[in-house]
């Protein structure tokens, strides 16, 4: 059933091929977006994407990674846009790096902690805190700070991966976030959250592109392919600027 869907869904590309080849717009994009990749890069791309098509129909799909990638193989998406994974997750795919995402701490504009002066990881163990699942890698990267400094990590913490109810929980208290760079860096930028100013140097995610490896896009799919590249030379996640 899987490759006959992946077969079904090659031959509408090659229908849009030919339409596009006597001058037709027809088709439509539809991409898997990973949490790490909606806040920035993607509406940067899709913008710029848009300016240039106005007319293509284009298609978010949120969704787990596991998910995401099972559309992805049976062709149900074009690509992908996220988190890479090390190793990659199958042979008949391929992984495309466009830049390098890093962790950060967030607060409220004129939070108490704002200013950095006085941090200390025992100070921050003592706070309330927004993180990321349990299990995901952001997550794992809060904790071994805490570890690595002889601490238990924080208890009774909120796990979400939203940006939106992040920001929002954070705007309304004194508790801290733990966010990617990339996903904060509009908030950061409009003055509704600050990063707190701790020397970590906080391992890179990579975030990139996942494509069938004998994938042959379309015309819009590589036009849109092309915004996402030249969006990502242009991301500077928050986290970088630590």
């Amino acid at each position: 059933v899987r490759a006959a869907r992946l077969a079904l869904s090659e031959l509408d590309q090659a229908e849009v091929d030919l339409a596009e080849l006597s001058g037709r717009d027809v088709g439509r994009v539809v991409l898997g977006a990973l949490p790490l990749a909606r806040s920035g890069l993607l509406p940067m791309a899709l913008t710029g994407f848009r300016a240039e098509r106005p007319e293509t129909p284009v298609t978010v799909l949120d969704g787990r990674y596991d998910l995401q990638i099972s559309r992805l193989i049976q062709g149900d998406l074009d690509f992908m846009v996220g988190a890479l994974r090390d190793p990659g997750p199958a042979d008949s795919l391929v992984q495309e790096p466009l830049f390098d995402d890093h962790l950060c701490l967030v607060a409220r504009a004129g939070h108490p902690l704002a200013s950095g002066p006085g941090l200390t990881p025992e100070l921050l163990a003592r706070q309330s805190w927004v993180v990321p699942p349990e299990g995901s890698p952001s997550r794992g990267q809060f904790e071994a700070y805490f570890r690595e400094n002889g601490l238990a990590a924080p208890r009774g913490v909120v796990e979400s991966s939203s940006i939106l109810l992040q920001r929002e929980m954070l705007l309304q208290s004194d508790m801290l976030g733990c966010i990617s760079g990339g996903q904060a860096a509009s908030e950061v930028r409009h003055g509704l959250l600050v990063t707190l100013p701790l020397p970590v140097a906080w391992p890179g995610r990579r975030i990139g592109l996942t494509t069938r490896r004998d994938w042959v896009p379309t015309r819009a799919q590589r036009c849109l392919l092309t915004h996402l590249r030249d969006a990502a030379k242009q991301m500077r996640p928050v986290g970088d600027r630590m």
